[in-house]
């Protein structure tokens, strides 16, 4: 199949993967299969998504169905584009982007967005103009997360446009990683993610956050504290400046009532030794 031809989901499942990327898929998706943290899970994936299909630019956002049954995809993570490029997205161009009017939210898909859409027309849409070329990318490709009928969320790719559009097996690799990412959000999500920012808090950290009455910044911010990240670490990953960083951690102390990443280290596994 030449990798410039249009194609469909039916092509891509019908792609074979050699044993060596077999392997590092497998890899990945034992990773998947073992985390409690929706926010490290979305992270963790969009980096280790990196390695196996190369590109400039992602994100991994989670569904949430409204009551009217309407299909609203928020709690977004990138570990490669700005904070405002990011909420730009969501705030002006989500409505505008042509890939969300092809695919189905209620099922596991891949797709390649110039197969959906003429591209002298893509071209000139604003999403192209004005979010992706200033990004310098001009190929996008994603996957909607689903399980059971349940909408869970979607990972979107980017890349530019001297390295070629996604080819069929990179996209039949998207294919495996979402199949068991809608697994795994399934069964933290049985449910569905509810119309509640609260609702995709799972992790131990998030227990811990509730128990001090933290927000959900600091939740996240605390959850990349217990990995061991640095305060400038953080601060990429969050796509904030170190003093607002710096500024949760106080407000982290003080709630939790310490003054140093030691004692509240010690104060989360006492935490954890009483909730058992």
């Amino acid at each position: 199949m030449d990798d410039s031809s249009c194609i469909g989901h039916k092509s891509v499942v019908a792609t074979s993967l050699d044993e060596g990327t077999w392997e590092k898929v497998n890899d990945v998706t034992l990773w998947i299969a073992k985390q409690r943290d929706v926010f490290s899970l979305q992270r963790g994936t969009l980096e280790r998504v990196a390695a196996l299909i190369p590109h400039r630019s992602s994100m991994f956002d989670l569904a949430v169905v409204r009551q009217d049954e309407t299909v609203t995809y928020t709690h977004a993570i990138s570990t490669t584009m700005s904070r405002d490029t990011l909420s730009s997205y969501y705030l002006r161009y989500a409505a505008l982007d042509y890939t969300t009017w092809s695919f189905n939210p209620h099922e596991v898909e891949v797709y390649r967005d110039l197969d959906l859409v003429d591209v002298a027309k893509r071209d000139e849409t604003p999403i192209y103009r004005e979010w992706m070329r200033p990004q310098g990318v001009y190929y996008g490709c994603g996957a909607t997360l689903a399980l059971d009928g349940i909408p869970l969320g979607s990972v979107t790719l980017f890349r530019e446009r001297e390295a070629g559009d996604f080819s069929p097996v990179q996209m039949r690799t998207l294919l495996e990683l979402a199949r068991h990412l809608s697994a795994r959000l399934g069964t933290l999500f049985p449910r569905g993610i509810a119309d509640d920012e609260q609702s995709v808090d799972v992790d131990e950290s998030t227990r811990i956050a509730k128990h001090f009455g933290l927000s959900r910044r600091e939740e996240q911010v605390l959850s990349l504290m217990l990995d061991g990240e640095s305060n400038r670490s953080v601060a990429d990953r969050l796509y904030v400046s170190e003093s607002t960083v710096k500024k949760h951690i106080n407000s982290i102390y003080r709630k939790v009532g310490v003054k140093s990443r030691m004692q509240l280290a010690a104060a989360v596994s006492r935490h954890k030794v009483s909730a058992r």
